[in-house]
């Protein structure tokens, strides 16, 4: 295996065992930072989360002077920080000394501090931003597109690990969930053979009818497969008459 494919591979290892044990929002942070700075040779890391009042506040950063830019972004409500978790988009700046216009205040505070490029990577949770994982360097620094999907990938732990409750309720919580999971498939399963009878059609196309159904009306498959079952949605329903 190539040099820089095992270190990711130990990396992430690591950072996933770490999610799956016992943990705290610091050392999930901790995790993350190392990581940033392993595999995308960041010169430093911040972390910013959105608050009750609807603002930013830091909860992590490698050195004071990411420190300071993260505050900085979250007094002034201006920087790539801002715009990303604004956006629920990845925010590229290889450049500072290219995108003055944009961030007016940040970009000379940025430079001055010492950092040349910066790139900020929504966090996500149900599809909403919710902070930005900030990544800076103190040279010109573009990201290569397997660059983009590594910090997301990481953007992405970080949040998996800080939403995690770390108690043993957790445990009880994943067992429940298995279960419910099961029964989704059972009710699926009988919900597709219901409509494989009614329509006289195969399993894979009563499964594809039910898909579709539910991709066409944006509802889970769970609320299509217990209507079927219930009465309530008729199998010849499902086919697309548009």
């Amino acid at each position: 295996m190539p040099l820089v494919q095992e270190q990711i591979a130990v990396t992430l290892s690591e950072l996933t065992a770490s999610l799956v044990g016992r943990h705290d929002a610091e050392s999930v942070l901790r995790l993350v930072t190392a990581a940033c700075e392993n595999l995308l040779s960041a010169s430093a890391i911040g972390v910013m989360l959105t608050d009750p009042r609807g603002g930013l506040s830091v909860v992590s950063a490698s050195d004071e002077q990411a420190r300071f830019l993260e505050l900085l972004q979250s007094q002034i409500d201006e920087g790539p920080c801002v715009d990303c978790v604004r956006e629920n988009a990845l925010i590229d700046c290889p450049d500072l000394e290219d995108g003055s216009g944009r961030w007016p205040a940040f970009i000379p505070a940025a430079l001055d501090a010492g950092f040349r490029a910066v790139h900020a990577v929504p966090m996500r949770l149900a599809g909403d931003a919710i902070g930005g994982l900030n990544v800076f360097y103190t040279a010109v620094t573009p990201w290569e597109a397997w660059q983009q999907r590594l910090g997301q990938v990481l953007a992405d732990l970080a949040v998996l690990g800080l939403s995690q409750d770390d108690d043993p309720a957790r445990t009880h919580r994943l067992a429940e969930q298995t279960l419910t999971t099961l029964n989704d498939r059972v009710m699926l399963a009988h919900a597709i053979g219901m409509v494989a009878g009614t329509l006289d059609t195969g399993t894979d196309e009563a499964r594809g009818l039910i898909f579709g159904y539910a991709t066409r009306n944006q509802k889970p498959i769970r609320d299509v497969t217990r209507e079927l079952t219930g009465g309530n949605l008729e199998a010849a329903a499902l086919r697309d008459t548009d």
